[in-house]
């Protein structure tokens, strides 16, 4: 086993396929970790003043998998109870079970490579490599400005830690990026990412979203609206939404699926 790619699923399957396509031809293998449960074990929260039980995806994940992918594509379900060092243990199961790969490239359902890059990527020769991530907001036309926050991580030695996300350190392609339709997601998705925020930061000691945001700042968004990052703390870090125009690679990939998404 020479190249893979691993990621972690359960805010929805609204950009997997767009994902997974846009790296296909270039692993060797593909492992989609499904977790059911959010980190926390609460399953109620007050939101807007009212206390509710958590809403439920009852998403079909494997079958999903199944019916849009024909090879190279492995389903694990597993739980995880923290997101610490989540990539480096999913890593860890598939060189345990499937054998270790010279290559790993960690990735989210929300990540997209325009066509090209990923191969481009897997040429890098240094240990581990990360790429700048174009964040899109609602729409393909429409970006977060550039920020420190980097996107899918390709490790050319085993992985030891990971943090949080799919990073391990701030060591960033000079020309390779990434395009992250994380904040372009399903009304009901980017509600219930919210909701599972509101719940479980505390648990995961994460910044407290605000709790109007998904009413407020996504949902009922206009070009004008300001302070739009999800911390409570924090909502100047985004200040205002840029317009963008996508490459035309990226443009046209994106258009060639029957659920753009976008």
């Amino acid at each position: 086993m020479n190249r893979i790619a691993i990621y972690r699923i359960h805010y929805g399957l609204d950009f997997l396929e767009q994902s997974v396509k846009s790296i296909i031809n270039d692993v060797d293998q593909v492992y989609i970790f499904h977790s059911s449960n959010p980190w926390s074990k609460k399953r109620s929260l007050t939101y807007l003043g009212q206390s509710i039980p958590l809403p439920t995806l009852n998403e079909h994940v494997e079958s999903f998998i199944n019916q849009k992918f024909d090879n190279k594509i492995t389903y694990v379900a597993k739980e995880y109870d923290s997101p610490d060092n989540q990539y480096a243990n999913m890593y860890q199961y598939v060189k345990q079970h499937f054998g270790r790969p010279i290559q790993t490239l960690m990735m989210e359902p929300d990540m997209v490579f325009a066509p090209g890059d990923a191969k481009k990527l897997f040429e890098y020769d240094g240990n581990y490599v990360s790429t700048k991530q174009i964040e899109l907001w609602k729409s393909i036309h429409w970006r977060v400005p550039q920020r420190d926050r980097v996107g899918p991580t390709l490790w050319n030695i085993p992985i030891d830690h990971t943090f949080k996300g799919t990073y391990s350190d701030i060591n960033v392609h000079p020309t390779i990026q990434n395009y992250n339709f994380g904040f372009c997601l399903s009304e009901k998705i980017m509600l219930y990412k919210h909701l599972v925020a509101i719940m479980g930061s505390q648990d995961i000691n994460d910044s407290i979203p605000s709790e109007r945001w998904y009413e407020d700042k996504w949902l009922n968004w206009k070009p004008e609206t300001t302070d739009l990052e999800i911390s409570e703390r924090f909502k100047h870090y985004i200040k205002k939404i840029e317009q963008f125009d996508p490459p035309s690679n990226i443009l046209e990939y994106m258009n060639g699926f029957e659920n753009k998404g976008i």
